[in-house]
């Protein structure tokens, strides 16, 4: 019982000190909450048998191998979204890395995406759209919306 609270007690201080990293990612964030807590099962699954201690070490081994490859999957999408050019949208991806292009507005429209839901996400996105007349003719081919259009303008 002295070795699990001892063991627990070090992954706290452990877990502690990398949640004070500034440089910390989902990848680093994840290990530490999966270690974390696969300690804590595991150590109160292996108490039941009498290994406390085993269970709980290897709780925190197969938790943090596990949250990392969950956090640094969450990163992904984010790295895509980054290197995609922002077709027709002002400035450059990487000031926004939320931003929207107008391909994946065409692609939200093309299948059958609410326009409210559309309209909502460029809200909520700060996406910013800087359309020509050609642009704008494109959309409309594509069969995107009006109220659309007239909210990737900011009207």
């Amino acid at each position: 019982m002295k070795k699990l609270f001892y063991l627990i007690l070090c992954m706290f201080i452990i877990g502690g000190s990398l949640g004070c990293q500034n440089t910390k990612t989902n990848a680093v964030e994840g290990g530490v909450i999966g270690g974390v807590l696969g300690a804590a099962a595991g150590g109160i699954i292996g108490h039941q048998s009498g290994h406390g201690g085993e269970g709980a070490g290897i709780g925190l081994a197969a938790g943090a191998l596990t949250g990392a490859l969950i956090g640094s999957q969450i990163n992904k999408p984010a790295a895509q979204n980054q290197s995609v050019p922002a077709t027709g949208a002002q400035g450059s991806s990487q000031a926004n890395p939320n931003q929207i292009t107008t391909q994946q507005i065409i692609e939200m429209s093309n299948q059958g995406i609410h326009e409210a839901v559309i309209i909502d996400k460029i809200k909520i996105t700060n996406s910013r759209f800087n359309l020509s007349a050609s642009d704008i003719e494109n959309l409309r081919k594509q069969n995107v919306s009006q109220k659309v259009i007239d909210a990737m303008q900011g009207l």
